[in-house]
């Protein structure tokens, strides 16, 4: 944060010795507070949106470029909090197979800030559905090995139980370690799982 404050207070700070013009000079011409300009120029202070559309047009410089970092840092930093969301949301669904990967798929589809290209979101309705359908081939095949060992009138039902918990563990650390990721604003998440979006 500190560096990009200082990186955008180098921006003005070039700019304004180009033109020039002193702080109090581009502070008088922008109608913007001395104070605000020192702030800036030091980096101490992250200037609003329209503070620095009124520094560019003054500096005479493209807005785009004074502050294009800054609005991709705001988007990336949106897209996690939504990213975040989403994850909360399988979650809440972990233990029921394909609802955990539809309410997610929904919330992609409408949240304006997650891309419809986005991997990380991709990549984590990819791996509740792969866990939806490994999860009840297991159960299956548990139930008909258990029937074909201990015999149909058997207690072959615990083993599809036992396969499913532990299915649904898997899910749970999985998804608190794709959180865990997007707490470090990390989004490569899921290595090992193919993106199907």
């Amino acid at each position: 944060m500190q560096n990009e404050n200082s990186s955008l207070g180098n921006k003005v700070r070039d700019s304004r010795k180009k033109l020039g013009l002193s702080q109090e000079a581009l502070a008088e011409k922008a109608n913007v507070s001395l104070s605000t300009i020192q702030r800036i120029e030091k980096g101490t202070v992250k200037p609003r949106a329209f503070t620095l559309k009124i520094l560019a047009e003054t500096l005479e410089l493209d807005a785009a470029k004074l502050f294009s970092f800054d609005i991709e840092k705001d988007d990336f930093e949106s897209s996690i909090q939504s990213l975040k969301r989403m994850n909360l949301y399988t979650f809440l669904f972990a233990f029921i197979p394909f609802v955990n990967s539809i309410v997610p798929t929904i919330i992609w589809k409408k949240d304006k800030l997650i891309k419809a290209k986005d991997n990380a979101a991709g990549k984590m309705v990819s791996f509740q559905l792969l866990w939806s359908i490994l999860t009840l081939i297991g159960i299956t095949i548990s139930f008909f090995l258990s029937n074909l060992i201990i015999g149909q009138s058997g207690d072959g039902h615990y083993a599809g139980i036992a396969v499913y918990l532990f299915a649904v563990l898997f899910n749970i650390y999985s998804i608190g370690k794709t959180a865990s990721q997007f707490n470090k604003k990390n989004k490569d998440i899921l290595r090992s799982t193919p993106n199907l979006f």
